[in-house]
């Protein structure tokens, strides 16, 4: 799976822009992206705590940048990719590895994955 390449969608309370949803599983701090609007939309319906959060689409490597940049001031080190309760596997990957994908200078670019 190379999320790079495929929009984004992250959960946001238009009440409080900038928030984003976190998981945090032993050392590790996660923020969560979907890359099917569907998945994110069904995450809110399973999942009392983000209730009132809408899908948000991240298409452009400059979205998805400013996400990244949000992440690590939350504490974040991973993306935790179409996570769901439940489902025992969800791609992860290094913030600082998805950094360097969406840099346009690598044409080599490798799924962070």
């Amino acid at each position: 799976m190379d999320p790079v390449a495929k929009p984004w969608y992250i959960l946001e309370d238009e009440k409080r822009p900038g928030e984003h949803l976190t998981l945090t599983a032993g050392d590790t701090k996660y923020v969560l992206a979907w890359t099917q609007e569907a998945a994110a939309a069904a995450f809110v319906l399973g999942n009392p705590a983000a209730r009132g959060l809408v899908p948000s689409k991240l298409d452009t490597p400059a979205l998805k940048a400013t996400f990244l940049e949000a992440a690590r001031r939350l504490g974040a080190t991973h993306v935790l990719f179409d996570y769901q309760p439940g489902l025992h596997q969800a791609p992860a990957a290094p913030i600082e590895a998805l950094e360097q994908a969406l840099t346009p200078s690598d044409p080599q670019r490798k799924d962070p994955t």
